[in-house]
């Protein structure tokens, strides 16, 4: 009876100290807004658009030096928010949120892919491919639309890394988005 009190006391002590030396769970996002930028006045960003399957904290990645078909979620970070609704943050934070009723254009901005991609186990980039479309609110009803593929080596092949390159590559498609409907010019 000793000895097994005894067994039973030594595994539970194994397990408290698996449990503490587990790594936790670490959670990233894009970090902290740089602060307002020279917004294009009269837009109205909807929320981001993604297939079911990007929509979730999970961090993905595929190794494509194996099978580049198979996505993974890392077991131990993930986003502090869906992909979808933190670009969606991003894009409101750079170029303002406004009345949808009161703006004369609206931007609508789906996500196709977002993954990081591991060529070799040591190298691995950002993946990030996204459709735009910028539509007249009232008027004459204009409609533009655009595709961007973006990628970003990661600094560390690991999920810190991606995260960083994510990070950029948000800001990228940001400015390239702030470009875009400028430069289209009738969202004033």
């Amino acid at each position: 009876m000793i000895g097994r009190l005894l067994l039973l006391a030594l595994g539970a002590a194994l397990v408290a100290c698996a449990a503490r030396t587990a790594d936790p769970v670490r959670t990233y996002d894009f970090g902290l807004p740089i602060g307002a930028s020279s917004a294009p006045a009269g837009v109205h960003v909807r929320p981001v658009q993604a297939p079911e399957w990007l929509d979730r904290q999970d961090m993905l990645y595929r190794l494509a030096y194996r099978d580049s078909r198979v996505l993974e979620p890392y077991a131990a970070a993930r986003w502090a928010g869906t992909p979808p609704a933190m670009l969606t943050l991003k894009l409101r934070q750079a170029l303002g949120e406004s009345d949808p009723r009161a703006t004369p254009c609206v931007l609508s901005v789906e996500l196709e892919e977002f993954s990081q991609v591991f060529d070799a186990p040591d190298a691995s980039r950002a993946v990030l491919f996204a459709r735009a479309s910028l539509r007249e609110a009232h008027g004459q009803r204009r409609s533009e639309s655009t595709t961007w593929r973006l990628e970003r080596a990661a600094p560390t092949a690991d999920a810190a890394g991606g995260a960083a390159a994510f990070s950029e590559l948000a800001s990228e498609l940001t400015g390239k988005l702030r470009e875009w409907i400028v430069g289209l010019g009738y969202c004033r």
